[in-house]
């Protein structure tokens, strides 16, 4: 027979039905086989969404490297001196 750890059981149906909105009776008129599938499925669709996120923080740490406020800083010096040669316009106003 099947030896089931009470607390691990437990804290699974807190988790499915916190997650996926299903009620605990629902996952107590499950055969056990078929909670163990849905906990594998579970499991793997976790590991998925965390390699996921991972990836995506490696994203943002290499555009934080870009957005330095030193490089901002020297693109603005590059093109300040374009706008130092503008001139007014003139206006002349008839008499």
């Amino acid at each position: 027979m099947y030896r089931i750890n009470t607390a691990n059981l437990v804290k699974n149906k807190l988790f499915i039905c916190k997650e996926w909105n299903i009620q605990p009776s629902e996952i107590d008129r499950l055969p056990y086989y078929d909670y163990e599938f849905i906990c594998e499925q579970i499991n793997i669709i976790q590991k998925e969404q965390e390699k996921q996120q991972k990836e995506q923080e490696k994203e943002y740490a290499s555009m934080q490297k870009n957005m330095n406020p030193s490089s901002m800083m020297s693109s603005l010096k590059n093109n300040l001196p374009n706008m130092a040669n503008m001139k007014m316009p003139s206006m002349n106003f008839p008499k």
